[in-house]
């Protein structure tokens, strides 16, 4: 990156940044991208893991974030089918009332989401309910309806890989120490953390897409007050068995705030969330705390009865960059983005969703490449992230491989879900050693190829890039380390 100018420098490797990175190598601008700590370290890695058109945005009548964000899922869903995946989602609703505001809400969605929709809403009888989640201590009338799943970390991952394999030039571990420049921003002076090693990175436009820490790369040129009001998501990961449902879930969180929590299966575990509380913290690490654990322990325990702390196997938090400018509940604030050119040459993106990264994308660089003067056009609607054939197709193929080798089909069909087309690399290094397909912990369902592959394929460098977002073991399971290499 320091050996010639940049057209485009980004600051900030999380799904914001990967996806800036990938819009503007595609359209032909020569770009790299610095991100201090490991790809999707920050909010990126740390949310709800879901690609929603959010339901819940209705009731603030955000009709035009809603409409935006169930556009981009089905253009998430076609592009990442092996990463973005449907589910449906259950709704209990004990009164007639909440049943009637549900339905209403859930017309509107798919009216919003016509042309595109994964399955309209419909009402579920008490005996349904219960089939879908036989743990649930009152099994209610509800309504259900579609949303998608995915992780986050993977998907940011692989957004990177197409954006490095259109000739981005990405670093992880690698933090802006200051902004070069006098009156416009020409640059970064970047320290690789791994050596302590120093660069200047020049470029003709520098893009800071660091989320909740955008203020903080803001304040490297400017004494412009800051824009953003950091609100705090927990959430927390139940041990096999404890939470009984075959179906993510969208209940009360119980404590009379009327807002909801997620209850979503994972592989045989179920993780719930999120909590919205403001945060005025160490952006680094936020906590957990007994406050987080009891509200949303608390609200798996109304649903389910019996589940409780000792249940916990993980937790994680983040933290949501909401744009300030008002006062009240962190809940309020509106989820959309902003951008900003301030002084010359820094261009910030805040706020935001996970499901409308492309799109935050795709308007940050239309008005990049107009100050650069260059015409191309967006083309990220159509480029794939990690999968080119039919998703079916590939499954069947690494199901049928992976039987050829003796292991069980699922094996295949997870390298499917984890690598996209690159299931072939896999099963050929389980193929060449054989001892690779041993699971990395018992009881877990990653595989030691998956930790070389991390290494190998997706820029891990430390144990933590791979228990944490690459394998996600350490969501599994706090106290699982890797073997010594």
């Amino acid at each position: 990156m320091a050996e010639a100018e940049l057209d485009v420098l980004v600051v900030g490797g999380g799904i914001t940044g990967a996806g800036v990175a990938l819009d503007a190598a595609s359209r032909g601008l020569s770009v790299g991208l610095v991100e201090r700590d490991d790809f999707a370290s920050g909010t990126s890695g740390r949310s709800s893991r879901m690609i929603h058109g959010g339901v819940r945005y209705l009731q603030h009548y955000d009709f035009g974030l809603v409409h935006e964000a169930l556009r981009e899922r089905a253009i998430l869903l076609r592009l990442a089918p092996h990463l973005v995946r449907p589910t449906t989602m259950f709704a209990p609703t004990d009164t007639v009332l909440r049943r009637a505001l549900f339905h209403l809400g859930l017309y509107v969605y798919d009216v919003l989401a016509t042309g595109r929709n994964l399955g309209r809403h419909r009402e579920v009888r008490a005996d349904e309910m219960r089939v879908a989640a036989p743990g649930l201590g009152r099994p209610t009338r509800g309504v259900r309806y579609w949303e998608c799943r995915t992780d986050d970390a993977r998907l940011t991952v692989e957004v990177m890989r197409v954006a490095k394999g259109l000739g981005a030039l990405v670093a992880n571990h690698a933090a802006v120490e200051s902004l070069i420049g006098d009156g416009r921003v020409r640059g970064a002076r970047v320290v690789d953390t791994t050596t302590g090693e120093r660069l200047d990175v020049r470029a003709r436009m520098i893009v800071n897409a660091t989320g909740a820490w955008a203020d903080r790369i803001h304040g490297m040129a400017t004494s412009a007050p800051t824009v953003l009001r950091p609100s705090k998501g927990v959430h927390v990961v139940f041990r096999p068995g404890s939470v009984d449902t075959k179906t993510a879930l969208f209940v009360p969180s119980g404590a009379g705030d009327r807002r909801y929590v997620f209850i979503v299966p994972w592989g045989d575990r179920v993780y719930a969330g999120t909590t919205d509380t403001e945060y005025h913290g160490d952006l680094d690490d936020p906590p957990v705390t007994e406050q987080d654990m009891d509200y949303i322990v608390g609200a798996v325990s109304t649903a389910f009865p019996g589940v409780g702390r000792a249940d916990v196997t993980a937790t994680w938090a983040g933290l949501r960059p909401l744009l300030g400018g008002r006062t009240g509940p962190t809940a309020d604030l509106s989820r959309k983005h902003r951008i900003f050119e301030d002084p010359p040459g820094l261009v910030t993106i805040t706020g935001g969703k996970l499901t409308t990264y492309r799109f935050m994308a795709q308007q940050l660089v239309d008005r990049v490449a107009r100050a650069l003067g260059t015409g191309a056009k967006c083309r990220t609607r159509e480029i794939p992230l990690g999968l080119t054939r039919p998703l079916e197709e590939s499954l069947a193929r690494a199901a049928a491989a992976a039987g050829q080798l003796g292991l069980d089909p699922a094996v295949g069909r997870r390298m499917v879900y984890r690598f996209g087309d690159d299931w072939e690399a896999a099963v050929r290094r389980l193929r060449e050693d054989p001892s690779l397909a041993e699971p990395v912990a018992q009881g877990l369902p990653v595989r030691a190829v998956e930790v070389e592959l991390a290494r190998t394929r997706e820029m891990a460098i430390t144990d933590t890039d791979v228990l944490v977002r690459r394998t996600r073991l350490a969501t599994m399971d706090s106290t699982v380390t890797l073997p010594a290499r």
